[in-house]
């Protein structure tokens, strides 16, 4: 590895710890090229143990940038001030100008990548959740890709990042045919745990539909992930730049000593600065041990302590102050009459919080103090006073604070002035309001009271604090990783362990989201002698339940020895342990990854599965594995969230029997397949059932209140004749096209292919010749015959329908439904002859219009029948001019009676 020293601004020697960067990287063209957004002519390169005008190596040229990976030593990245660059831009101009290019150029690496190795470094997985959406209805057979019903939860063993998570393939039971990682076999890639559970079956059990891995056999913990970590680097917190009793405050925000400190020295203007332990006058009692809570939100301690301006106290913590709270039911027997009490809840409230005090009573009894504390809106602090209904005795933290006779100045201010003797802050007062009392309570200064302060830097080197809201949460899960691993180089070329100490500070937050009781610190410590990144997981049960603020720091790490000891912040969880075990009416997955090689080798890690949606037959029977299109729209009626209907609105024997004619006239049973996802909130069932129905080459409609399907297929009679009985006078309009509807030259279909479950087109011509094709997007298609199969219709239609014609009928027309076959008299021309049958004698028809047939020519009379079908018949002309005879006999009795 080379090392790589960047210099901010090297006209600012004295605070080179602050500007200078140091990294050991294998490439540093692609180093360089990360760390800066953009480039200026300032930005000069330099290869020697020192920077000199004489081993500048800015790139010039491609070549140039090449070489930068070749050179041995070290590498310095300098960046040159403002007005270093205005002079830079004149001397050498067009030079600069090409090498700002070829840097900018240089190849970057991923954003959210190390510098270091990224062996155990999972990628993002891109299964999403879809909150306050639709669960996925699957009917047939698809490629799923499950939903996230959880959040991801990623943590380290043995410096290994491994990864869990719980999915959803849909609703109902599936057969699961194969479950792939991207394009990767599950089975194939090492340390990755895959089971499948039917609905309602335990999550933890071994009732699996499909196992690979371990077996898991503990609940999946209830997380929540911060989002406002993002991989922030972890540095050293706040120097102490002075800590002394000699520190004094005045009016106006000054700070004095008396001990001859030049404050110039560690304190320059503009710094911000941290003052602690600026407390003066009364200060906080603490009163620790057993109280008494009261309905009338009193806070009651005995204490063989004297308090000094008790009464002055105006705030009151409350730490760690717990109670069980009991729930009993109480019942008597009618004939003994003996009661019986059980204990119906048992669970403990904690009422811990900063409350405000309106007053504070004291009496005396033998050498004991009674401190009766009265609050103010205890309620809205914490609402668990909402159980105290009865007087309730908690051990715990007990401090009065916020005296009227106290001050404290605490707080992070802004240097304003300062000289050897005296700093002034900006707006201290504003910042807290402390300082207004400092005139009356101190005559405007502090130096006659010594308290011991201390005054550091602020340098925003803690990350956070950050709120992280979890009602349920009892543990906080902390992830980070060290991108370029963590070793030290000696002398000789060796390596050593090298390591650091993590700081991670909590605190619980109350219900309005402020910070309540104590700050709890933990000190972690993360050694190791690697260059390959690696990860560290820490876990801390809170010290209550809730949500809680926390922040990190790295408060040491180790210095000699050019050790690399980066560490970044990973994620950061609130967890507590889940007691749900069973899903109704879901398939659930659960997913354990390692970042072993196969798993790290994934770049699309998406988890799907190739399913069968199981069925029951007719809605009743067994769960089976279909892809029938009757079938789907069986169980999708008969479901209580989608279709609502009961048995008796569906004509099952029907539907069936429709499925069976498109099987036959296909000689196929793949015609009536239907394969999709329902995933959409807004379809209706009208809708849904149309999908389905289209997708077999049918239509859903409605007899009487029965759903039916309807085959779109060769029909042998006629449903319906419409002539002047039945059709508004004039209102018959044919038209003749010459060429397809709309200029159609073609048809393109989508579907979803087979082979690779990824939506394909068909195209006729199959040459995709076509300038204007019919564009149709299919639903439930998933094999090439039935795609070409309907992509071949469509084309037939655009080529064979020339003549369209139009007419307003009249209420005999509701008979009908899409797709049925009628005759239509032309009635604008007289070469159609229309009425009615008046009377039947034998084959003698007595009509209610006369008629004109011509010797020589063959005439045909069309017949409406009872059952909705028109039967055509060849006659000749009768003894009168109203009656024709036929030359059979119809294949239905006529009916000539007017009801």
């Amino acid at each position: 590895m080379k090392k790589v020293i960047i210099i901010d601004n090297q006209f600012e020697g004295n605070k080179t710890k602050e500007v200078k960067t140091v990294a050991y990287v294998d490439n540093v063209c692609a180093y360089i090229a990360w760390s800066f957004k953009e480039f200026t002519p300032g930005i000069r390169i330099y290869h020697g143990e020192n920077p000199a005008q004489d081993n500048d190596i800015t790139p010039r040229t491609k070549e140039d940038v090449e070489r930068l990976n070749h050179l041995d030593g070290v590498i310095w990245v300098v960046v040159h001030p403002t007005w270093w660059q205005v002079v830079f831009w004149v001397v050498t101009a067009v030079m600069a100008a090409y090498s700002v290019y070829v840097i900018a150029t240089m190849p970057k690496p991923n954003a959210n990548s190390s510098m270091g190795s990224s062996n155990n470094e999972l990628a993002n997985r891109t299964n999403k959740a879809r909150v306050r959406s639709r669960i996925a209805d699957i009917f047939g057979k698809v490629l799923s890709f499950p939903d996230l019903i959880a959040e991801i939860y990623t943590y380290y063993e043995n410096g290994i990042e491994i990864e869990e998570c719980l999915m959803v393939i849909g609703r109902g039971y599936y057969q699961i045919h194969n479950c792939k990682d991207g394009d990767t076999a599950i089975e194939g890639i090492e340390g990755t745990s895959v089971s499948i559970y039917d609905p309602n079956k335990s999550i933890t059990g071994n009732e699996t539909i499909y196992r690979t891995g371990n077996a898991f056999t503990s609940a999946p913990r209830a997380v929540r992930k911060s989002d406002a970590i993002n991989g922030q680097s972890l540095v050293k917190p706040n120097d102490l730049s002075l800590e002394s009793k000699a520190l004094y405050f005045m009016t106006g925000g000054v700070i004095r000593n008396t001990a001859n400190i030049d404050f110039t020295q560690s304190f320059k203007v503009g710094d911000g600065i941290a003052i602690t332990g600026a407390g003066f006058g009364i200060n906080d009692a603490v009163l620790s041990g057993t109280a008494v809570l009261t309905p009338s939100f009193q806070v009651i301690v005995q204490s063989p302590l004297d308090i000094e301006a008790f009464a002055g106290y105006k705030g009151l913590l409350l730490n760690g102050a717990s109670f069980e709270y009991i729930v009993e039911e109480t019942t008597v027997d009618p004939e003994t009459q003996e009661s019986t009490t059980v204990i119906k809840d048992r669970s403990f409230r904690d009422v811990s919080g900063q409350y405000e005090v309106s007053r504070v009573i004291r009496t005396l009894s033998e050498g004991i103090y009674t401190y009766t504390i009265q609050l103010v809106n205890a309620k809205q602090v914490n609402a668990n006073w909402s159980f105290v209904v009865e007087n309730q005795t908690v051990n715990a933290g007990i401090t009065l604070n916020l005296n009227a006779d106290s001050m404290t100045l605490d707080g992070i201010y802004s240097i304003s002035a300062i000289s050897s003797t005296q700093i002034t802050l900006a707006n201290a007062s504003t910042v807290n309001a402390e300082w207004s009392k400092l005139p009356t309570m101190f005559n405007g200064s502090t130096q006659s009271k010594q308290t011991n302060v201390e005054l550091e830097i602020v340098a925003n080197k803690w990350v956070g604090w950050f709120n992280l809201e979890f009602e349920q949460a009892t543990q906080a899960v902390f992830n980070v990783y060290a991108p370029q691993g963590m070793y030290a180089t000696v002398d000789s070329g060796g390596e050593r362990r090298a390591g650091c100490t993590v700081t991670v500070q909590i605190q619980m937050l109350d219900e309005n989201k402020k910070p309540v009781g104590e700050i709890v610190t933990k000190e972690w410590d993360i050694w190791d002698q690697t260059k390959s990144s690696f990860g560290r997981t820490a876990r801390y049960d809170l010290p209550g339940k809730g949500s809680f603020r926390f922040r990190l720091a790295k408060t040491y790490a180790k210095e000699n020895n050019r050790p690399v000891t980066e560490v970044k912040i990973k994620s950061v969880y609130a967890t507590y342990a889940s007691q749900k075990r069973n899903y109704p009416d879901v398939t659930v997955i659960r997913l354990k990854t390692t970042a072993t090689d196969g798993a790290l080798s994934v770049k699309d890690r998406k988890l799907n599965c190739l399913v069968t949606r199981r069925l029951r037959i007719d809605g009743t029977g067994a769960y089976v594995a279909t892809r029938d299109a009757g079938q789907a729209l069986i169980n999708m009626a008969l479901d209580q969230y989608i279709g609502r209907r009961s048995a008796s609105e569906l004509d099952i024997v029907q539907i069936k029997a429709e499925i069976q004619k498109v099987k036959d006239y296909f000689g196929s049973d793949v015609a009536t397949e239907f394969n999709y996802t329902f995933d959409d909130d807004n379809l209706s069932f009208e809708e849904q059932a149309g999908m389905i129905a289209s997708a077999c080459f049918c239509e859903t409609h409605r007899y009487g209140n029965k759903l039916r399907w309807k085959f779109e297929g060769p029909q042998d009679h006629s449903v319906l004749l419409f002539n002047h009985r039945n059709k508004v006078p004039g209102s018959e309009k044919r038209t003749i096209n010459i060429g397809s509807n709309k200029d159609y030259d073609g048809v393109e279909l989508e579907y979803t292919s087979p082979d690779d479950d990824i939506r394909t087109t068909y195209s006729i011509p199959e040459d995709g010749s076509a300038r204007n094709p019919m564009k149709i997007t299919t639903s439930g298609i998933r094999n090439h015959a039935v795609a070409k199969t309907r992509a071949w219709r469509e084309w037939n239609k655009l080529q064979y329908q020339n003549v369209s014609c139009e007419f307003t009928a009249l209420d005999e027309s509701n008979l009908l439904i899409r797709n049925d076959r009628i005759l239509v008299a032309d009635n604008r021309k007289l070469r159609t002859q229309d009425g009615q049958v008046e009377e039947v004698n034998g084959l003698t028809l007595t009509l209610s219009q006369n008629v004109e047939l011509k010797p020589k020519t063959a005439y045909f009379i069309c017949l409406q029948m009872e059952n909705a079908t028109v039967d055509m018949i060849s006659c000749v002309m009768g003894n009168n001019s109203n009656e024709v005879i036929l030359s059979r006999a119809p294949l239905k009795q006529l009916v000539v009676d007017e009801d």
